[in-house]
């Protein structure tokens, strides 16, 4: 669940999220050493400067330890870009973890947190990544109880992604423009996480504020969704897109059906993954 409720005094955002952590993800390996940073990436797309949020985490873990230590980082890309998946954000996380383990671990994991929380609204969740509450920008973090975190332990789900991005800026700038209908009370968010914790049904809890204002641009997105609901597939897109997701635990469609309709509405092209939560 992503629920957006509107801007605050900083241009930012206020919502409140369930959000869970995959058995997917890219792979970033750290080492320590050099004189400057160092970023190779497997994927020729993803930018290797300073604006990276690997190199950025970088920057933000030396000032804070106060004395020079420079990483090597080389990233296995598997999480498109531009996908409302929280790639970027969860490769820096990882990146202050690591920097922290080989630095012989300087500092805690609520000082990783405040670092994290310095680059982007939804670094912060990836420290830990345990199934949670999100709330104010993104960066406050409320872990749900283990009970409910286990029942959602392995449940199975598929990604798929059409062969195009959102830029998660202008997806912020559409829900913003449509204001005050674009935004959900967050008294209504509240209130659909806690029926879902009473009941377990991760159907009860699907929501993303910006299904409507990204799927009335890009039509492919809210096109398929629709098509999926109306065969009896839980679905959602995720973040602020362009990946979706569907459910497999209770749908009414097999794996088998559910690729067959995406594959037909979105071609070949379509990038595809079967997963589960952490």
């Amino acid at each position: 669940m992503l629920s957006v409720h509107g801007r605050r005094a900083d241009r930012l955002h206020r919502l409140t999220s369930l959000v869970v952590a995959l058995e997917f993800g890219d792979t970033l390996t750290i080492r320590a050493g050099g004189s400057t940073d160092v970023l190779r990436c497997s994927d020729p797309a993803v930018p290797l400067g300073p604006e990276n949020l690997v190199l950025k985490a970088a920057a933000a873990f030396r000032s804070r330890l106060g004395r020079a230590a420079h990483f090597e980082f080389d990233l296995y890309k598997r999480i498109p870009m531009g996908a409302g998946l929280g790639g970027g954000s969860g490769n820096a996380a990882v990146a202050l973890r690591g920097m922290n383990q080989l630095s012989g671990e300087p500092f805690t994991n609520q000082v990783l947190c405040e670092l994290a929380a310095q680059l982007g609204s939804d670094c912060t969740f990836f420290i830990e990544g345990q199934p949670a509450w999100m709330r104010g920008r993104g960066e406050v973090i409320e872990p749900l109880a283990a009970e409910v975190a286990e029942r959602l332990r392995g449940t199975r789900l598929v990604l798929f992604r059409p062969d195009f991005g959102v830029e998660t800026a202008a997806a912020y700038g559409s829900l913003a423009a449509g204001a005050p209908d674009s935004y959900e009370p967050e008294s209504v968010a509240v209130a659909r996480l806690e029926r879902f914790i009473e009941s377990g049904a991760l159907g009860d809890v699907l929501f993303n504020s910006f299904e409507g204002p990204v799927g009335s641009k890009y039509l492919a997105i809210s096109t398929l969704l629709a098509q999926l609901r109306a065969a009896g597939v839980e679905c959602l897109m995720s973040g602020s897109g362009s990946c979706c997701f569907a459910l497999l635990e209770k749908n009414c469609a097999d794996v088998g059906q559910i690729e067959e309709i995406v594959r037909d509405a979105w071609g070949e092209a379509v990038f595809w993954v079967e997963t589960s939560i952490c």
